[in-house]
């Protein structure tokens, strides 16, 4: 303000209208409502930027791309919820922040816009222009933020959107692959002489780090092995698939074939593991087990996994133990092969370390207490015990400590 102004008395400008009118000046406020623009909102407008009035021919929502600020007075419409929300509905669909000129006895639609501040606020209808045009300042001011959140948010609904999409396809695709992984499994288990067979196997995930195999191999002999790759998930299912196609049980020998002694067997799936140098060092444990079914004799190999159990009928348990070191660590690791003599009546049980908490009534490592609870597993018929351990298997939380892939195959000799 200059000396000249003061001298004839003119009123000194609003300072903080003056500064965010030059701001300001570029935006646009679209006037809703019915009837002539009242003076104040006029005086106001000319101190925050360009007025325009909506033209009830064209949609609101074409006309409130270009505002800032939407100035609305209801008029006829002030007790139509309905209006005030469709109303509502488009403003805030739209990069303006509105602005409802109320009277004081428009109580409904104060309350409705009451619970969306931020994107709406209220003014008295009557409100002297320069103290309307600084609440329409300090409105447009909050614009620009509202607008960078709502893009922003916009950004985050598109990412959810794709991520959500991402994880369908993946969750497709471990479908598909756990389903592949059965498939090399055996669909039918082999019935010679007395052996009978029965298997649980259940993934911790989609896909499992162990895998099994049972082969009959000629008129009275059946191969089996039970393999446990270190970690879980896609890298060890994989690992799973190359230990099934290089596991070796059977060779053919000019016009006849030869079985494989089980030492022979892991010791040729050692070096087969070594020699593709694995970056992630990946190692498994592994049983191969050839049964006689004539004289009941057993063979079996072991590299690191936990040793084959036999359950007695009368409830006597037996460990075979034979000595071997981890596959895929030691390219010329040797291998040996035991004998045991089975039983008519026996059950012998060949499972992975995810398996012992379930066998077991205590904590995985103390023998005494999982033998105790494998002499109780010799007291009910196959079919029982693995729908049993099936339902301890499923039971445990996704969240569990001990979850693991489990894997479990029963070899009962009927009396």
């Amino acid at each position: 303000m200059n000396r000249d102004d003061e001298r004839k008395g003119i009123p000194p400008e609003p300072l903080i209208v003056y500064r965010m009118g030059k701001l300001l000046a570029s935006r646009q406020l679209l006037w809703v409502g019915s009837g002539p623009v009242p003076d104040n909102v006029r005086d106001a407008a000319r101190i925050i930027g360009d007025l325009a009035t909506y033209d009830e021919r064209e949609p609101l929502d074409g006309q409130l791309r270009n505002a800032s600020l939407a100035l609305v007075r209801p008029n006829g419409h002030r007790e139509d919820p309905d209006y005030t929300t469709s109303l509502m509905a488009e403003i805030q669909s739209s990069p303006a922040v509105g602005v409802f000129l109320l009277q004081p006895e428009d109580e409904n639609t104060r309350r409705m816009v009451d619970k969306h501040e931020g994107h709406f606020l209220c003014a008295e209808e009557g409100i002297p222009a320069d103290k309307l045009a600084i609440q329409l300042s300090a409105a447009a001011a909050i614009q620009p933020r509202i607008t960078k959140l709502e893009t922003e948010l916009s950004a985050a609904r598109d990412l959810n959107d794709l991520t959500n999409h991402t994880l369908e396809e993946v969750d497709e695709e471990m479908r598909l692959a756990a389903r592949l992984q059965r498939d090399f499994l055996p669909r039918r288990l082999p019935e010679v002489g007395p052996a009978k067979f029965g298997v649980l196997y259940r993934p911790a995930t989609w896909v499992s780090g162990d895998i099994y195999d049972i082969v009959r191999l000629d008129e009275t002999h059946v191969g089996f092995y039970v393999a446990d790759v270190v970690g879980h998930g896609m890298p060890a299912a994989l690992l799973t698939m190359f230990i099934k196609k290089a596991m070796q049980t059977k060779r053919i020998v000019g016009n006849s074939y030869q079985i494989v002694p089980p030492h022979i067997s892991l010791r040729e799936l050692n070096l087969d593991i070594c020699d593709q140098n694995l970056p992630s060092c990946q190692f498994c444990t592994a049983v191969y087990c050839v049964l006689d079914t004539e004289n009941l004799t057993l063979t079996h190999s072991r590299g690191g996994h936990p040793e084959p159990v036999v359950l007695h009928s009368n409830g006597k348990v037996e460990r075979i133990w034979v000595q071997g070191s981890l596959l895929g660590i030691f390219p010329g690791e040797e291998y040996q092969s035991a004998t045991y003599q089975l039983r008519k009546g026996d059950r012998l049980l060949v499972y992975t370390d995810g398996a012992e908490s379930l066998l077991g009534s205590g904590p995985v490592g103390q023998e005494s207490d999982i033998d105790e609870s494998f002499a109780r597993w010799s007291q009910l018929t196959q079919e029982e015990m693995l729908l049993q351990l099936t339902a301890a298997a499923d039971s445990r939380a996704d969240n569990d400590p001990r979850r693991d892939d489990v894997t479990v195959v029963a070899l009962d000799l009927e009396a």
